[in-house]
C-alpha cells in the first residue's frame, strides 16, 4: 500500500530539517536526519518504480568508487575502520538529498531555505559575540556537558589581540564553523544570483554575513581564502562578465583591505610560511606520503590512516602526536584506498561537477559549494568532520535535484 504524498511528504521535510539543523548545530540531529531522510527516499523510489539496477545505472561514478573503497582494502588485509565506513557512507546522501528535495513542493522547499538560513544566520551572530568576547565563562556551559560540544574551543584567544577569541559560532569549532560556513555562503550567493525580488535579496544578505563571519571571526586562513576564489568564481558563473569582473574587484580589494586594517588577522597570514603557523603541514603531509608510498594501490583502509601512525621520530611533536589526517583531502584519501582510490574520488568529484545543472538556483550554489571543498581540500581535510560531511552531501544533493527528471530505469536524463 503506497504512503499518502501529503503524509511522505511532511515525514521527508521534517527529516531533512533535522538533517540541516544537525549540519549547523548538533551533530546527533544530522544523523537522524540522514538516516530518516534516506528511509523516505527509498519510499519515494519504490513509489515511483525506480528499479536498483536503473538506480545503480545513473549512479555508477559514486557506486564504482564506494566499491573499490569499501572491498579492495579488506581483500588486500586492510578492512575499514566503523568510522571509515560511516563516512564513505555519507556519499550515499547525495541521491538521498536529491530524491527527497526533488519531492518537495515549492513552498516547502523555501520553508527549509528560510529555517536553515536563519539559523545559520544565528550562528554567525554567535561567532561574532565570541569573537569580541561578549560571551558567558567557560563554567558557564558545565550543565550542558551532556550535549558533547566542545565548549572549550571557543576560548581560544587570538595572538595579538586582547579580549578576541577564535569564533566557532554554534558549532562551537571554528574549523567546522569555517569550513560548513563557507560551503553555506557559497551555496547562497550561487543562489542569489539566479533568483530574483525578495527571495534574491535574502540568499545574498546570507552569502555576505556569512563571507564577512567566515573572514573575520574564526581565523581560518584557508577557508577564508577559498570562500574568496570560489565566490569570485561563481559571480563569473552568475552574472554577465561587465558586470561580474567590477564585483569580483570590489570583493578582493575589500578583503585585501580588510587583511591591511585587521592587524591580528594579518600577522595570522604572514605566519603561515612558518613551522608553527603552518600548523608543521610538510610534516603532515609526509605521513600521508609515508602511507601512500607502503600501500600505494590498496591504501591502509579507510579510516585507519592517522598522521602521528606514520610520524618518523624527527618530526615536530605536533606530527608525532596528530590523530587526523595529512591536512590535505586527495592525499589523505590517497593513503587510505591507494592512489587508485583517490583518482576515483577525483573523478566521482568532477562528474557531480559536470552534472550540476548551473542554470538553476540550486544548482549554481551546489557547484558553488563543491568548488569550495576542493579548493579548501588541497590544505585541509573536510570529511575528517561529520558535520561537514553531511552539510556537503546534503548541498550536493540539493543541486542535483534541480534537474529535470531522470528515467531511472534507463539511467539517462529525461526530457
Amino acid at each position: 500500500m503506497s504512503v499518502r504524498r501529503d503524509v511522505l511528504e511532511r515525514v521527508l521535510f521534517a527529516f531533512m530539517l533535522l538533517w540541516g539543523v544537525g549540519c549547523l548545530f548538533l551533530e546527533g540531529l544530522a544523523a537522524v536526519g540522514f538516516a530518516g531522510s534516506a528511509l523516505g527516499a527509498l519510499v519515494v523510489a519504490r513509489q515511483e518504480g525506480v528499479t536498483v539496477r536503473g538506480a545503480v545505472r545513473a549512479w555508477v561514478p559514486l557506486g564504482v568508487f564506494l566499491a573499490w573503497a569499501l572491498l579492495i582494502p579488506t581483500l588486500a588485509g586492510h578492512p575499514p575502520s566503523g568510522t571509515g565506513v560511516a563516512r564513505l557512507l555519507d556519499f550515499v546522501g547525495i541521491p538521498v538529498a536529491a530524491v527527497a528535495f526533488s519531492f518537495l513542493s515549492d513552498a516547502r522547499r523555501m520553508r527549509l531555505a528560510w529555517v536553515l538560513g536563519g539559523l545559520f544566520l544565528v550562528s554567525c551572530a554567535v561567532a561574532g559575540l565570541q569573537h569580541f568576547g561578549v560571551w558567558p565563562p567557560l563554567e558557564t556551559w558545565a550543565p550542558l556537558a551532556w550535549t558533547r560540544l566542545p565548549f572549550e574551543r571557543v576560548y581560544e584567544p587570538v595572538v595579538g589581540a586582547e579580549h578576541r577569541f577564535m569564533a566557532g559560532g554554534l558549532l562551537f569549532h571554528r574549523l567546522k564553523f569555517s569550513h560548513i560556513g563557507g560551503m553555506v555562503a557559497v551555496f547562497a550567493l550561487g543562489v542569489g544570483l539566479r533568483l530574483r525580488g525578495r527571495r534574491q535579496w535574502a540568499a545574498l544578505a546570507v552569502a555576505g554575513v556569512g563571507l564577512v563571519s567566515v573572514g573575520l571571526f574564526p581565523y581560518a586562513r584557508a577557508g577564508s581564502v577559498a570562500l574568496v576564489v570560489v565566490m569570485g568564481g561563481v559571480v563569473l558563473l552568475g552574472l554577465p562578465r561587465r558586470v561580474a569582473l567590477p564585483t569580483c574587484a570590489a570583493v578582493l580589494t575589500l578583503a585585501v583591505l580588510t587583511l591591511a586594517l585587521n592587524r591580528p588577522l594579518r600577522e595570522r597570514f604572514l605566519d603561515s610560511g612558518s613551522d608553527s603557523g603552518s600548523g608543521n603541514r610538510p610534516a603532515l603531509r609526509e605521513t600521508g606520503l609515508r602511507a601512500v608510498r607502503q600501500h600505494p594501490v590498496t591504501g591502509v583502509g579507510p579510516g585507519r590512516f592517522q598522521a602521528r601512525k606514520y610520524a618518523t621520530p624527527d618530526m615536530p611533536e605536533q606530527a608525532r602526536e596528530h590523530p587526523g589526517k595529512s591536512h590535505n583531502q586527495y592525499l589523505s584519501m590517497a593513503a587510505e584506498t591507494g592512489v587508485p582510490g583517490a583518482l576515483l574520488f577525483v573523478a566521482l568529484l568532477g562528474w557531480l561537477a559536470w552534472r550540476m545543472p548551473r542554470g538553476r538556483p540550486e544548482g549554481l550554489g551546489a557547484l558553488g559549494a563543491l568548488g569550495f571543498f576542493c579548493l579548501l581540500s588541497l590544505l585541509h581535510d573536510p570529511l575528517f568532520h561529520v558535520q561537514a560531511a553531511q552539510a556537503l552531501v546534503l548541498l550536493l544533493g540539493i543541486g542535483l535535484s534541480a534537474r529535470r527528471g531522470v528515467d531511472w530505469r534507463s539511467g539517462t536524463q529525461a526530457g
